[in-house]
């Protein structure tokens, strides 16, 4: 074969070519640090590496979410520890108490450093973490309390069941008619239901009286105790299904249960059942979202759940309700009530208190029917009857728990027995607590005074005799010592419970940091070069390529230019 100029050209420019590309490859990736600048220069690599990149950017994300879920919980611990020494100082002031040689100053000074540490666990309750409430379960953007120790929020927990709708805005063009969708049914072990048919047939729109949220609310609450059974469930309605209240909580429907478990211990939950018969479904009128068919939704605590793993979610807070006691918004919680029983034990000699109230518009405190009872007060000879005004206290001005306080003052002081006998008492609402004493700090005792008795309206607890008799400041002050063990003891238990977590987050982030370095050095192998294999290949092909230009200048022909020299 003939071979010509033109061919040796070719040739020589095509392999320069492929040895200066050799050239540019180790010059890049000595340039980069990357085996890969495509690709298509190694799709198996290439793979792997997007692969480990995945891996080590979720690692870097279980390990953030790991931080901010500690940082939570030791803020949590913090604020656990403060009220731990806020209940102790308030133990200790009760063991001081009960010293029988205290003197009236001496008391009034226990119940004004009490007031002040009563203030300071409403502050310790609203604590915040970044910008967030860390009791108040998935509203992170309200505080918990007010400042008279009532919640300001509802807070679903173990020891609160709670449904809420979603937000709903009545009007003309998004009324509910309940002629039409009126039914659903209820349970609370998730295996009993019982039907909740609404009878009025009334179109809710919210632009006449009667048509309100407010109205909804208590014909839901007022059916519910009309339910039926379904299936098999047991003819006679539990009593605990009595104990649910339904309200309207701004703008949203509001089903709770402030007692979760049964008189044998079992523990309840609050079902809503889309109706198993007929097309009447009321919750998707009230925008309650269901789930399954038919649908069904189940009261959950409100755990803020932080992912730190695939498929490993932890809980970091503690819905307030859970360590501060059940309840629902607008209620005391349980360590306020022990500390004003305790200020209730120090400022009278005697006193009488009802187990707490709550007035709302849908559970109202109705006295048009029981308004009597009888009251005997120191040196009275005989009990008296004390008829109250019949009316319906349901939270509005003017019929307000403080109002009703107020009522039953003016109603007891002004009957002529006990103007007579020269007594005179104060009743005061302390957040539902209704709580009687003579200003003079003689013995109080409320009977019971059928058919038309008050005492069992107003929450009082009375005995077999149907007695309620006055507890003096000794007893007080000896169950508040009680009390503030109590609560200690439960703080105690969530506090060790928070620990725990706390620990399991430490080990989650010695595991984190552990695989972030495996998976690091595994995609560095996988994409990063060798830098002194790269150099050495890098001089080679220089050298080569510093050949290959050699070797051309020697096969170009001459030009005219050469014979001219």
């Amino acid at each position: 074969m003939r071979t010509t100029n033109n061919m040796l050209i070719n040739n020589m420019i095509y392999y320069m070519t492929n040895n200066l590309e050799r050239l540019s490859k180790y010059q890049t990736q000595l340039a980069t640090g990357k085996k890969m600048q495509v690709p298509s220069d190694d799709p198996v690599a290439a793979a792997r590496a997007l692969k480990l990149r995945t891996d080590v950017s979720e690692i870097a994300q279980f390990k953030s979410n790991s931080n901010d879920a500690y940082s939570w919980m030791d803020t949590t611990e913090t604020a656990l520890a403060k009220i731990g020494d806020i209940l102790q100082v308030a133990r200790e002031r009760a063991v001081q108490a009960a010293n029988g040689t205290l003197t009236p100053e001496d008391r009034e000074k226990i119940k004004q450093e009490l007031e002040q540490l009563k203030k300071q666990i409403v502050h310790v309750a609203n604590t915040s973490y970044a910008g967030r409430y860390i009791f108040s379960g998935f509203s992170t953007d309200m505080k918990l309390m007010n400042e008279d120790g009532t919640y300001a929020i509802s807070v679903a927990s173990r020891n609160t069941a709670i449904i809420k709708s979603g937000l709903i805005k009545l009007d003309p063009s998004a009324s509910i008619d309940t002629s039409v969708n009126n039914a659903f049914e209820i349970s609370l072990d998730g295996v009993n239901y019982y039907r909740v048919q609404l009878g009025s047939g009334i179109i809710y729109d919210g632009t006449s009286p009667g048509s309100t949220l407010d109205d909804l609310a208590k014909e839901i609450q007022d059916s519910i105790s009309l339910a039926t059974p379904v299936d098999s469930a047991p003819a006679v309605l539990p009593d605990e299904m009595r104990n649910i209240r339904v309200i309207n909580n701004d703008g949203r429907i509001e089903f709770s249960l402030d007692v979760t478990t049964d008189k044998n211990g079992n523990p309840l939950k609050i079902f809503l059942r889309e109706p198993s018969t007929g097309t009447d479904n009321l919750l998707k009128s009230i925008n309650i979202k269901t789930e399954g068919i038919p649908g069904i939704r189940v009261s959950q605590s409100e755990d803020i759940r932080y992912q730190v793993g695939i498929g490993d979610l932890i809980e970091v807070n503690v819905p307030g309700t859970e360590l501060f006691g059940p309840g629902i918004k607008g209620q005391t919680c349980d360590f306020i009530q022990k500390i004003d029983k305790f200020i209730d034990a120090l400022e009278n000699p005697y006193h009488v208190a009802n187990e707490g109230l709550f007035a709302s518009y849908s559970n109202p405190v109705d006295l048009t029917a029981n308004n009597t009872f009888n009251i005997k007060v120191g040196n009275m000879g005989d009990f008296e009857t004390i008829t109250l005004t019949p009316k319906i206290y349901d939270g509005t001005p003017g019929n307000t728990l403080d109002d009703l306080a107020k009522d039953i003052q003016n109603c007891i002081n002004s009957n002529p027995a006990v103007i007579a006998a020269g007594v005179s008492v104060t009743v005061v609402n302390k957040g539902g607590r209704l709580v009687i004493a003579d200003k003079n700090g003689a013995e109080i005792t409320l009977q019971q005074n059928p058919p038309n008795d008050a005492l069992s309206a107003l929450n009082f607890k009375t005995d077999a005799s149907g007695f309620v008799t006055s507890i003096s400041s000794q007893d007080g002050i000896n169950a508040a010592i009680e009390d503030m063990q109590s609560n200690l003891d439960k703080l105690l238990s969530i506090r060790s419970d928070i620990g725990a977590r706390m620990n399991r987050i430490e080990l989650t982030l010695n595991r984190l940091d552990s695989d972030e370095i495996n998976f690091t050095k595994l995609m560095s192998n996988n994409e990063d070069v060798d830098i002194a294999e790269v150099i050495m290949k890098l001089m080679n092909e220089e050298n080569v390529y510093k050949a290959s230009l050699a070797g051309g200048a020697r096969i170009i022909q001459p030009t005219l230019v050469d014979f001219l020299r």
